[in-house]
């Protein structure tokens, strides 16, 4: 799996975001050494599926961010290359 630098900033507030919550509860979740269990059969596909959403969620907000950026780029080339239609009217003519 990939990571931008963009993403990895994402799962590093998250993360923070995580231990601030489970610092305010005032207990850490504790490690299971000694016990593994598996996940039930249908638990671990329902994770893919999601974090493949995640993915594709992630990737669509990144092309939308960058269409708006083409956007507003487009816009401001425009506003830059507008003429106005007749003078001012605070222009004074030259004697």
């Amino acid at each position: 799996m990939e990571l931008s630098s963009n993403n990895l900033w994402k799962l590093v507030g998250r993360g923070l975001i995580l231990t601030a919550v489970l610092s305010a509860c005032g207990t850490a979740p504790t490690p299971m050494a000694t016990q593994h269990t598996a996940p039930p059969p249908g638990e671990s596909e329902l994770v893919k599926s999601l974090q493949k959403q995640l993915r594709e969620r992630d990737k669509r907000i990144e092309e939308l961010e960058f269409q708006l950026e083409t956007l507003k780029l487009i816009d401001q080339d425009f506003d830059k290359r507008k003429k106005p239609l007749r003078p001012p009217a605070t222009l004074t003519p030259i004697e």
